[in-house]
């Protein structure tokens, strides 16, 4: 008799985000702020393609409220495990940016 298959061995897994090689002083800094900015891009998309509407029909002021709040968090999560690689883009702006700042000061 065969084995039961994992659903997981056929998921490809993201690289986590501690992985990241952020540059120069104020890494995490960086690469927070790289983070929320795909969290907010992806929060953007969802609201533009209707999904807010989509949770809130019918539902009045305060189903329109809690859907912003389901969209960041389903935002977060694509986020983190689905990232564009912009989150990275900004970490490096940043991050020169504070190297030259810091290259001003000295």
């Amino acid at each position: 008799m065969s084995q039961p298959v994992s659903f997981q061995a056929y998921v490809a897994q993201a690289p986590d985000a501690s992985e990241r090689n952020p540059l120069g002083q104020g890494a995490s800094e960086a690469s927070d702020l790289g983070k929320r900015f795909e969290q907010m891009l992806w929060t953007e998309m969802l609201s533009y393609a209707g999904l807010d509407k989509a949770f809130s029909q019918d539902g009045g002021q305060a189903a329109e409220t809690f859907s912003r709040y389901v969209i960041e968090s389903i935002a977060a999560d694509l986020a983190e495990t689905h990232p564009m690689g912009l989150g990275e883009a900004v970490d490096r702006t940043v991050a020169a940016g504070q190297s030259s700042q810091q290259d001003d000061v000295v």
